[in-house]
C-alpha cells in the first residue's frame, strides 16, 4: 500500500472517530471451529451471511483462542487478560444464578472493554450467552441485559433472564437474541449515541437433536433439510481418542452419528441467518458504514477431528489440537477497513485492546497487567506479524512459533508438533532429536511470559482443572471468603455434558 494511501486510511479512522466513534456490533458463536464456514474453505456447510463479512472485511487465517473452554476464553475476551490473571479457568458450572445460589460474579474485580467503552459515552447491551456467573444481574457496564441463564440447552423456549426474571421465550434461540439484539440497535441508534452490541449465539453448541435423537427435533425442520444429501466429507469422523473415556459423553454420542452433523451443521446455518437479519438492519438504519462489525468464536471444536467430539475439555489430560484453538475472526467496517486476508496470529486476549484502539485510540487503565496487544495498526497496514500464541487451560499449556507448537503438562505428558510437516497434530515429535532445540527455545519463552503476566494467586498451573466445570471464583478462596471446592473433579459419566 503506498504511503499515501496508508496515511488516508489512519487519518479517516483518527479523524473520524473524534467526532463520533462508530458504533460496534460483535456477534459471538459457540463451540463453533474456524472449520465451519465457507470462507474457511468448507464447501458443505452453508453460511452465506458469514462469507459476505470475510469478503467485504478483513479475514484472519491465524487466529486463536487462549483458552478452549467457554467461560475462561469469555472472560479473556472481555479483559484482555489470560486465565491466570483473572482467575476463570473453566466453564461456570456454579453460581449462575436463576436457582443457583448463591450466585457468584466471577469478574467482579476485573475491568473490561465494555467499562471502558461506557465510560466514553458507548451504550452497551448484550443479547445472549454470557456464562460468567450471577446471570440475573447486569455486570460491566451493560445497561441491555438479555442472557441465558447458564451456558447453553435447549434450543426452544430457552432459559433465559430478562430484567433480573428468569423467563423462557417461545421460539428458536438464535431467532429469540437476533430480536432482541436489533431492538436494542434500534433504539439506541434513535438516541444519537454509539453503540456496543453484543450478540452472544449460543449455537453450534449441543444439544444437537432432540430427545428423539433427530436433529430436526432441536433445530428448524426446513434448515436440516438443506443437508439431506450431504455426505460430511468435510468431516471424517476418525478412531475415538483413547483419552475421550475420562469426560462426558459427547464424543461418545456423536462420533459418526450423521444426526449430530446435521444438528451442527443446521445450528450454524441458522445462526447464519440471523447474522443476514443484523446486518440487514444496519443497511436499514443506514449505518453500516458507522459500524464495526466483528465475527468470532469462543474456541475451537472438533467435530470428529482427533476422534472427538468437543473442545479442550473432550478429553483427560486436556487437549490443545488447532482444532480446539483455531476460531474464525473478521473484522468488517465499510469505507475504512480495506478487505484483505490476514496471516498474522492474533489471539482473544488481543481483541479487547484492539477495540478500544480501534474506536478511540483509547486503553485500558495504566495500573491493569493487559497480556494482549492491540493489532489496529496491522489490519490497517495490512502487515504480517508472526507473534507467539499462548495458551493454558489448567495444568497444561502452549506455546506456537512459526510452525512449532509445544504443550506441556504439570503431569508430565509433553507434546511437540512440526505444523508445516504434520498441520494434523497427529504426530507428536517430542522424543525426536532434530527438535530438542526448538524445544528448548519454546520452554524458555512460555516460562518467561507467564511468569510476566501470570498472578501467582490465580495461576491455574496449580489448580486442579479438570475440564468438568468451575464451581468458586478462585479470588474468594484464597482471601478466606469460601472453602468450597474450586473445580468439579474428572468424571467418567455419560450423563454429563460441558459448557
Amino acid at each position: 500500500m503506498a504511503l499515501v494511501e496508508l496515511f488516508l486510511l489512519i487519518s479517516a479512522v483518527n479523524a473520524g472517530l473524534t467526532a463520533q466513534p462508530p458504533n460496534i456490533l460483535f456477534v459471538l458463536a459457540d463451540d463453533m471451529g474456524q472449520w465451519a464456514a465457507g470462507t474457511y474453505g468448507n464447501s458443505e456447510i452453508k453460511t452465506p451471511n458469514i462469507d459476505k463479512l470475510a469478503k467485504e472485511g478483513v479475514k484472519f487465517d491465524n487466529a486463536f483462542c487462549n483458552t478452549p473452554v467457554c467461560s475462561a476464553s469469555r472472560t479473556s475476551y472481555l479483559t484482555g487478560r489470560l486465565p491466570s490473571q483473572h482467575g476463570v479457568h473453566d466453564w461456570i458450572a456454579g453460581g449462575n444464578g436463576c436457582g443457583q445460589n448463591p450466585p457468584i460474579f466471577y469478574s467482579r474485580e476485573e475491568t473490561t472493554y465494555t467499562d471502558v467503552l461506557a465510560e466514553h459515552g458507548y451504550v452497551c447491551g448484550i443479547s445472549g450467552k454470557y456464562h460468567l456467573g450471577d446471570q440475573q444481574q447486569p455486570q460491566h457496564s451493560f445497561s441491555h441485559w438479555f442472557v441465558h441463564q447458564s451456558g447453553g440447552g435447549n434450543y426452544n423456549n430457552p432459559p433465559m433472564v430478562r430484567d433480573g426474571q428468569c423467563v423462557h421465550p417461545d421460539g428458536y434461540i438464535s431467532d429469540i437474541i437476533t430480536t432482541d439484539a436489533i431492538e436494542f440497535i434500534s433504539d439506541t441508534t434513535k438516541t444519537g449515541k454509539p453503540f456496543y452490541a453484543s450478540v452472544h449465539f449460543t449455537a453450534p453448541h449441543a444439544p444437537y437433536t432432540g430427545s428423539d435423537g433427530k436433529a430436526d427435533s432441536m433445530h428448524p425442520k426446513e434448515i436440516v433439510d438443506q443437508y439431506s444429501n450431504c455426505n460430511f466429507s468435510f468431516l471424517p469422523q476418525e478412531q475415538m481418542n483413547r483419552y475421550a473415556n475420562y469426560t462426558g459423553g459427547l464424543t461418545r454420542e456423536c462420533l459418526g452419528n450423521r444426526q449430530c452433523l446435521l444438528g451442527y451443521y443446521a445450528a450454524v446455518t441458522a445462526m447464519d441467518n440471523n447474522i443476514g437479519r443484523l446486518l440487514s438492519t444496519l443497511d436499514q438504519l443506514n449505518i453500516a458504514h458507522e459500524t464495526l462489525v466483528v465475527f468470532a468464536s469462543d474456541h475451537g471444536f472438533n467435530a470428529g477431528q482427533h476422534g472427538l467430539w468437543g473442545k479442550g475439555n473432550a478429553v483427560y489430560p486436556l487437549n490443545m489440537f488447532d482444532t480446539s484453538l483455531k476460531i474464525p475472526l473478521i473484522f468488517r467496517h465499510l469505507g475504512v477497513l480495506e478487505s484483505h486476508v490476514q496471516q498474522s496470529n492474533v489471539q482473544v486476549i488481543d481483541i479487547a485492546p484492539t477495540l478500544l484502539d480501534y474506536v478511540a485510540n483509547l486503553t485500558f487503565p495504566k495500573k491493569i497487567n493487559i497480556a494482549g496487544r492491540s493489532f489496529k495498526d496491522t489490519i490497517l497496514q495490512k502487515t504480517n506479524v508472526q507473534s507467539p500464541v499462548y495458551g493454558e487451560y489448567g495444568q497444561t499449556r502452549s506455546i506456537r512459533m512459526n510452525d512449532t507448537k509445544l504443550v506441556t503438562r504439570l503431569t508430565g505428558q509433553t507434546e511437540v508438533f512440526d505444523l508445516s510437516k504434520d498441520p494434523k497434530e497427529s504426530k507428536n515429535a517430542v522424543n525426536d532429536p532434530a527438535y530438542w532445540a526448538k524445544r528448548t527455545v519454546l520452554e524458555n519463552n512460555m516460562r518467561e511470559w507467564f511468569s510476566f503476566v501470570e498472578d501467582p494467586m490465580l495461576s491455574g498451573w496449580s489448580l486442579p482443572v479438570t475440564g468438568t466445570g468451575q464451581l468458586e471464583s478462585i479470588v474468594y478462596n484464597r482471601t478466606g471468603h469460601t472453602t468450597k471446592p474450586l473445580f468439579n473433579p474428572v468424571y467418567n459419566n455419560h450423563e454429563i455434558t460441558s459448557s
